[in-house]
C-alpha cells in the first residue's frame, strides 16, 4: 500500500507541473495584432475612338499598396511604334471636361501591347490647373476611387484610348 501511494503522489505531482507549464504558456493576449489588411485594386476599361470607339484598347487599374500609397498601371493593347505617347488623367468626363490635369505623362510606343507605370507608391500628387497653376493634392486609394475623372492616350494629336478613372 506504501507502494500505492508514493506512486500516486509522484503521479499527481507531474500531472500538476504539466496543467502548470500548459496554463502559464497559453497566455490570453488581449490586443492581438490584427492581420495586414488585403491591398484594393480596381481597373477601369479603355475604349479606342473612331471606329474603335466600341472595343477595349487596355484599361487602367489602380492598386493600394501596405503603406496606403498608391499605383497606377496603364496597359495598351495598341499603340504606335516608337512614337511618344501622351497620358492625361483629366478631372471631370470626357463630355464635360474640367481644367484640372491630375496626371500628365508620356510614354514610348511598342507597336504592341504595352503596360506603362504612370504612378508608383504615391501618396499625393501635383494637380495641373488652368493658368499654369499646381496645387498638391492626396492621391490615396479612396481619394482615387471617388474622383470623376477620365483617361485619354493621345499619339500626337490623335486619342487612341479614353475611358472613365473613378466615379
Amino acid at each position: 500500500m506504501l507502494m500505492f501511494n508514493k506512486n500516486a503522489l509522484l503521479t499527481g505531482v507531474v500531472i500538476a507541473t504539466v496543467l502548470g507549464i500548459t496554463f502559464t504558456s497559453c497566455k490570453d493576449d488581449d490586443n492581438p495584432t490584427p492581420p495586414p489588411a488585403t491591398p484594393r485594386s480596381k481597373s477601369f476599361e479603355l475604349k479606342g475612338t473612331g471606329a474603335d470607339k466600341d472595343k477595349k484598347v487596355g484599361d487602367i487599374t489602380i492598386s493600394e499598396n501596405t503603406d496606403s500609397s498608391v499605383n497606377v498601371v496603364l496597359n495598351l493593347t495598341k499603340n504606335v511604334k516608337d512614337a511618344t505617347h501622351g497620358v492625361y488623367l483629366i478631372a471631370g468626363t470626357a463630355a464635360a471636361p474640367k481644367t484640372d490635369t491630375l496626371i500628365k505623362g508620356t510614354f514610348k510606343g511598342t507597336g504592341a501591347a504595352l503596360k506603362a507605370d504612370l504612378l508608383t507608391k504615391v501618396k499625393s500628387i501635383k494637380v495641373s490647373q488652368a493658368g499654369g497653376t499646381q496645387k498638391d493634392s492626396t492621391f490615396k486609394y479612396n481619394n482615387a476611387i471617388e474622383l470623376t475623372s477620365y483617361l485619354k492616350v493621345m499619339n500626337g494629336a490623335d486619342t487612341i484610348a479614353i475611358g472613365s478613372f473613378g466615379k
